[in-house]
C-alpha cells in the first residue's frame, strides 16, 4: 500500500514570502493632560442671537433677536417692541406679544418699526402671534427692505399689519408673506372709524399668500381686508380674503398695483379698484 504525502512547505513559504507586515506609528495612546475642551461651536458662535424677555423693549442695535416667552402688556399701554435700528431680525419663536389695553385710548403696536428719527432698513419680523393692539405690526415713516413673514395678527383694532410712509416715492418698500390677519374690529375707536386687515399707504409692497378675514369698521367706516393707497409697482398675489366690507381696495393718484389669484368670500364688495391691473384669477 502506497502512502500519499502532501507537500505543504512550498505554499507556506509562498504565503510567507508575499505576506508583509507594515508597522505604522499612530502616535501615543495616552491622552494629553488637563481638562478636555469641546471641539464643537456653541449656538452663540454659529448664530449669535439676543433674547427678548420683557414687554416694552426698544431695539437700537443691529442684530438677531428672539423671544423666550410670551410678552404680556399687563397694565402697560406702550408698544410691545420698538425698533429703531437697521439690520434687525425678530424671531417670535412661536410665542405671542399680547396687549390687554382697551379701545379708544392710546394706539400701541405689537411691533413698531419706526423710521421717524432716521431711515430704517433690512428688518425682518417672523414666526409668532400678536394680539390685542391698535395695530399688530406697524412700519412707519422712512423705511426699506422690511419683511413680515409668518405672523398671526389677531384681535387688533385699526389694522393687523400696516406700512405707512411719508411719501410715495417707491423707495419705501415692504414684503408681507404667509401671514394670517383675523378679527380686526374698530368698535370703540370712534364714531366712524375704518379698519384694515393689511394697510399699505404710500409705499411699494408685495403681499403674498396671506389669509385676511373678519374685518369690522365702526359706524360709517370701511372694513377692507387689504387696502392699498398710492402704492406704485405693488404686487398682491395669492391671498384669501373674507368677511370684510371690501376684499381688496386700491386707490390713490398714480397708483399701479398688479393683483392676481386673490379669492374672496363674504365681502360686500370683493374688489374696489382704481389704478390696479388685474392679472387674472381674482374672484
Amino acid at each position: 500500500m502506497k502512502r500519499l504525502f502532501l507537500r505543504i512547505a512550498s505554499p507556506v513559504l509562498v504565503v510567507t514570502a508575499v505576506s508583509t507586515v507594515i508597522w505604522v506609528n499612530a502616535g501615543s495612546l495616552t491622552p494629553p493632560g488637563g481638562p478636555v475642551a469641546p471641539t464643537m461651536k456653541s449656538l452663540d458662535q454659529v448664530e449669535p442671537r439676543t433674547p427678548i424677555s420683557a414687554f416694552g423693549t426698544t431695539l437700537t442695535t443691529p442684530g438677531s433677536y428672539y423671544l423666550t416667552a410670551n410678552l404680556d402688556s399687563g397694565a402697560s399701554t406702550n408698544d410691545g417692541i420698538l425698533v429703531r435700528a437697521d439690520i434687525v431680525t425678530i424671531d417670535l419663536n412661536g410665542f405671542s406679544i399680547i396687549s390687554t389695553s382697551g379701545a379708544g385710548g392710546t394706539s400701541p403696536a405689537g411691533i413698531r418699526i419706526d423710521g421717524s428719527l432716521s431711515p430704517i432698513s433690512n428688518v425682518t419680523v417672523c414666526n409668532g402671534r400678536i394680539t390685542g393692539f391698535d395695530r399688530g405690526v406697524r412700519v412707519q415713516n422712512s423705511f426699506s427692505n422690511i419683511i413680515v413673514d409668518n405672523i398671526h395678527a389677531a384681535g387688533c383694532r385699526r389694522a393687523g399689519i400696516e406700512a405707512n410712509t411719508i411719501s410715495g416715492t417707491g423707495g419705501q418698500n415692504i414684503t408681507i408673506r404667509r401671514c394670517v390677519v383675523d378679527g380686526i374690529d374698530a368698535t370703540g375707536e370712534g364714531t366712524n372709524v375704518s379698519a384694515d386687515g393689511i394697510a399699505l399707504i404710500s409705499c411699494t409692497a408685495v403681499v403674498d399668500t396671506c389669509v385676511v378675514r373678519n374685518v369690522v369698521s365702526a359706524g360709517t367706516g370701511t372694513g377692507s381686508c387689504i387696502n392699498a393707497v398710492t402704492c406704485p409697482n405693488t404686487f398682491i398675489i395669492n391671498n384669501f380674503l373674507s368677511q370684510g366690507s371690501i376684499g381688496l381696495k386700491v386707490s390713490g393718484g398714480g397708483t399701479l398695483v398688479y393683483y392676481r389669484d386673490n379669492l374672496t368670500a363674504g365681502c360686500t364688495t370683493p374688489f374696489n379698484i382704481s389704478g390696479g391691473v388685474d392679472r387674472g384669477g381674482n374672484f
